[in-house]
């Protein structure tokens, strides 16, 4: 541009200045910037590298975790299936060894009430025996009683003594 200001437009001199000296700005940053420039890029180039390696491990990690989640969901029946098998087989063995216990425990009641009855048995009859004992005494003291003399006691008196006496 002109001093001036008139709003002439610009010549070719006025035009050669400023690209000469655009011209010399990026050939000074060519020269003293190459290396640091290129370096920039080159370590850009290896991160975009390692970024684009880790998509694309992230991807195949992905694909992998869902082919897995797929055979997982497409093997839930066949896995509900063994889990009720074993359910059920666990329950019919709890059964069974419950089932088990059961009767040893009835076994086991079945014989200490055959036990509590023989002993009950035993104590009845030993008790009967006692009243029956007791009873003909009892009968037989009377009977003696009323059959003795006076005569007959003095003779077992006497027979006792002559009995004891050579003993003694």
């Amino acid at each position: 541009m002109s001093e001036s200001g008139t709003g002439l437009p610009p010549t070719a001199g006025d035009l050669v200045w400023p690209a000469l000296n655009f011209v010399l700005f990026v050939a000074l940053l060519v020269r003293f910037l190459r290396e640091p420039i290129r370096e920039y890029f080159r370590a850009r180039g290896e991160r975009l590298g390692r970024a684009l390696e880790a998509g694309a491990q992230a991807r195949a990690e992905a694909e992998a975790l869902r082919a897995q989640l797929a055979r997982d969901i497409a093997d839930l029946p066949a896995l509900r299936e063994r889990l009720r098998a074993d359910l059920l087989a666990t329950a019919a063995q709890e059964r069974e060894d419950l089932l088990e216990r059961a009767r040893r425990a009835a076994e086991h009641i079945k014989s200490d009430a055959a036990l509590v009855a023989e002993q009950e048995l035993a104590a009845a009859l030993q008790a009967v025996r006692t009243d029956v004992i007791d009873e003909a005494v009892r009968q037989a003291t009377t009977l003696l009683r009323h059959a003795l003399r006076p005569d007959d006691q003095e003779r077992f008196v006497h027979e006792f003594v002559s009995r004891a006496g050579p003993s003694a």
